[in-house]
Parts: C-alpha cells; sequence; structure tokens
C-alpha cells in the first residue's frame, strides 16, 4: 500500500509542481528554480520507491534517468520570459511520462494518450518556431492518440495493431517518425532536448511490454521499415544544414537499428536499454549545445557559425566529447550498448549487418561533420563570442557524465534474467485487454 502510495506521490508531484509554478509565472528566475528542484525532488523520491517497484532493466533505466534528464536540460537554460512555458511543460510531461513507467495496466496507457496530446498541442502551439505548421507532426501524434484509445477498447487482434502503431510514432519509425522529428525541431527551450529521450525510452518501454503478445507474421513485417529507416535517416541527414534536423534525422536512423535488432531477434535485452538512452542522451546534450548557441545568435544555419574552437574553448571540448559519444565510440553508452546487441547470440550473421554497419557509419559522419564545421571552419570577426556559462557548463558536463557512466559500468544491467522473454507465436492480448 505504502508502495503505491509512492508511485502515486511520483507522478503527482511533477504535475502538482506544473501548476504551482503558475504562482511565480511573472519571475522567470524564481520560476526556473522552481521547476529544477520539483524535478530534483522527483529524482529523490525514487530512492524510496526502487525497492517496490517490479520492472524490467528498461523501465528501472528509464525512471532513474528521466528526472535526471529533465534536470539537466532545465539547467542549461537561460533566464528568459520566452522559456518559462517550456519549463511548465518539462514537469508536465515528466510526470506523465514517470507515470507510463511505473503503471503497466490501463491507467499507463490513458497517460500516455494525455502525453501524446500534449506534444500535439505544443507543436500546434508553437508552429511558427518552424516556420510552417508540422501537420504530418501533429498528425502522426493524433494517430497515436487513437491507436492507444483502440487498444484500450478494441479486441485483441485490433488492439496488438494498433499498439504497436503508437509504440512507432513515439520510438521512430517509418513512415510514423513525423512527430519525433517534428518535437526536435518546432519546440522551443528545453522541451526537444527532453523529449529526445523521453519519447523514444517511453515507446521502447511499451514496446517490451507489447512482445510477448505479438504474432510472429507482423514481427517480420517491421524488418523492412526498420531497413529502410536506416538508410533514410542517413540520406536525409546529408541533404540538412538546420542543426535540429540533422540530429532528427541521425537519431531516426540510430532508433531503426534498434527497430531491426527486436524484430530479427525477438528480444529486448538490457543491452538495448542502454543503447536507446544513450542515444537520447547524446542527443539531448548537443540539442543543449545548440540551443546554446542560439541563445546568443537566433536561429542560424549551421554554415553561418563556425570557427568556434578558439574563443570557446569550453564549449568546443565539451560538444567534441558529446559527438563522439553521439557516434557510438568507446567508453560511451552508445558503444557499450550497441556492441552487447551485436554480441548477443540470438542475433543471427547475415547480409543485413552491411546495411546496420553502412547506416551507423554514414550518421556517425554527419554528427563529426556538423562538430568540424561549428569548431574549425573560418574564424568570423564580425561576431561576439561568449564561451558557455556557469549553467549551461554544469547542464552539458552532467549529461557527459552519465553517457561515461552507461558505458564503464552497464554490468549491473547485466543480471541473468532481466531480459524481455521471446516473442510468443501465439498471439495474446495484453494484460489490460483481457
Amino acid at each position: 500500500m505504502a508502495g503505491h502510495a509512492l508511485q502515486v506521490c511520483l507522478v503527482v508531484i511533477p504535475l502538482t509542481g506544473a501548476a504551482l509554478g503558475l504562482a511565480v509565472w511573472s519571475n522567470p528566475r524564481r520560476l526556473k528554480r522552481w521547476a529544477l528542484l520539483v524535478a530534483i525532488a522527483s529524482g529523490l523520491l525514487l530512492f524510496g520507491i526502487s525497492g517496490r517497484v517490479t520492472a524490467p532493466a528498461e523501465g528501472m533505466l528509464l525512471l532513474a534517468l528521466l528526472p535526471v534528464a529533465a534536470s539537466l536540460t532545465l539547467l542549461g537554460q537561460p533566464i528568459h520570459p520566452d522559456n518559462r512555458q517550456a519549463w511548465l511543460m518539462t514537469l508536465a510531461l515528466l510526470g506523465l511520462g514517470l507515470g507510463v513507467l511505473v503503471n503497466h495496466d490501463q491507467l499507463g496507457s490513458i497517460l500516455l494518450l494525455i502525453l501524446l496530446g500534449l506534444v500535439a498541442g505544443l507543436l500546434y502551439r508553437y508552429r511558427a518556431i518552424s516556420g510552417s505548421v508540422p501537420w504530418w507532426g501533429i498528425g502522426t501524434c493524433c494517430l497515436g492518440v487513437i491507436g492507444l484509445l483502440l487498444s484500450l477498447i478494441a479486441p485483441p487482434s485490433v488492439s496488438v495493431g494498433a499498439l504497436l502503431m503508437a509504440c512507432a510514432i513515439l520510438l521512430p519509425l517509418p513512415p510514423l517518425h513525423g512527430g519525433y522529428a517534428a518535437a526536435l525541431r518546432g519546440l522551443p527551450g528545453n522541451l526537444p532536448a527532453f523529449l529526445a529521450l523521453l519519447l523514444p525510452g517511453l515507446g521502447f518501454h511499451r514496446l517490451v511490454d507489447l512482445m510477448p503478445s505479438l504474432p510472429e507474421p507482423l514481427v517480420e513485417t517491421l524488418v523492412l521499415p526498420a531497413m529502410a529507416g536506416m538508410l533514410y535517416g542517413s540520406l536525409k541527414a546529408l541533404t540538412q544544414s538546420r542543426v535540429r534536423l540533422l540530429l532528427a534525422s541521425a537519431g531516426l536512423s540510430f532508433f531503426s537499428i534498434l527497430w531491426w535488432y527486436v524484430a530479427v531477434t525477438r528480444t529486448a535485452p538490457p543491452q538495448a536499454a542502454i543503447y536507446l538512452c544513450s542515444i537520447g542522451l547524446a542527443t539531448s546534450g548537443l540539442l543543449l549545445a545548440w540551443h546554446a548557441i542560439q541563445a546568443r545568435y537566433g536561429e542560424v544555419d549551421l554554415r553561418a557559425i563556425t570557427g568556434l574552437v578558439y574563443p570557446m574553448p569550453r564549449f568546443a571540448v565539451l560538444v567534441s566529447l558529446l559527438a563522439l559519444a553521439a557516434m557510438g565510440l568507446p567508453p560511451f553508452g552508445l558503444f557499450s550498448g550497441f556492441l552487447g546487441m551485436l554480441l548477443t547470440p540470438s542475433l543471427p550473421r547475415s547480409g543485413a549487418l552491411c546495411i546496420v554497419f553502412g547506416a551507423w557509419l554514414m550518421a556517425s559522419w554527419y554528427i563529426l561533420d556538423m562538430v568540424q564545421s561549428l569548431l574549425f571552419g573560418r574564424h568570423r570577426s564580425d561576431l561576439r563570442y561568449e564561451d558557455l556559462r556557469r549553467s549551461e557548463l554544469a547542464s552539458l558536463a552532467l549529461c557527459l557524465s552519465l553517457l561515461i557512466a552507461l558505458g564503464l559500468a552497464p554490468a549491473r544491467f547485466f543480471q541473468p534474467g532481466t531480459s524481455t522473454p521471446p516473442i510468443r507465436p501465439a498471439m495474446e492480448s495484453p494484460s489490460w485487454n483481457r
């Protein structure tokens, strides 16, 4: 009973904090401090329920990382009135996300439905940022809401496919990746950096719950869009001169590798959770770094800001390390997770691995090229350079520390019996729809 009360508090504290934040709306400095305090309190509460929540490795890892991710993305934001709504929405999304992770029944699906609807509303609210109405992103989020509704009320033969569609929207898989790309491109403040981990994490969490109910023919059909997503994301990044869109395209390629792995092996071991969380954190860190540039120079093209290595040395060091983490080099978590997945005995050795490695190398090359253009391009004497402020430095350093921790100490998540059971040949309905 006490454990259930603590789980309720885990959801209520961020949502109540977002509502109470309106009391200090007129003072951005106090509002930012309040949002940080609420996010940190949510993380501390996890210590109280860590022994009372039964969850696979992937669920516990996300539970631990979401409040930390919310805190570091809030910490890195400049104090400005335009960021106030993003701060409160971060708390609201954090509360809904934690509720999805601790509830595996109908309540979890309802909270996820509300979260997707909120993201769709935010995309429409801030449509001017992207220069046009992101109808594809809004439409895919609404499609996910419909899928979650069907999973609650439809018979098992329909609900399984509807919930899988919602998972493909959250954990981006072509052609349903529009919501993820639009969130990273068109939302203000720290919201893109937080959603870069939240949306794929919740999609993967629901996919793990759903896997035992998926029929074999449906799983086999996932291989083709996963392979297409690897190639499409890599090629799409080739045409991007906007950092947000480039990172969204690279993320789509990396997440498509995860979809391919799940479809081929019919499992989602703890290594896959580390891989997913590392992608989300690396993308969050790079988005936070780019937001620091936007805070100084506005919404600019990647080619307009170059030569930052000497006038902004702290920025150069941290961004270089984050790029190495995003490329999947050791000792960061992305390398450990990817290598762990490749070494699992259930992974068949086939020609598809060549496509996987090719997509990986292409997406990594674009990230490296992006950072090289920022740091080592032509120095502009007409710009006033300012290195990272203390809050921005602390935020990026914390993100980098988490990526190193995931890479150097993954053994605690590799305990026997923590991986997801393989998909059963016979289709069963999810437990909340029986």
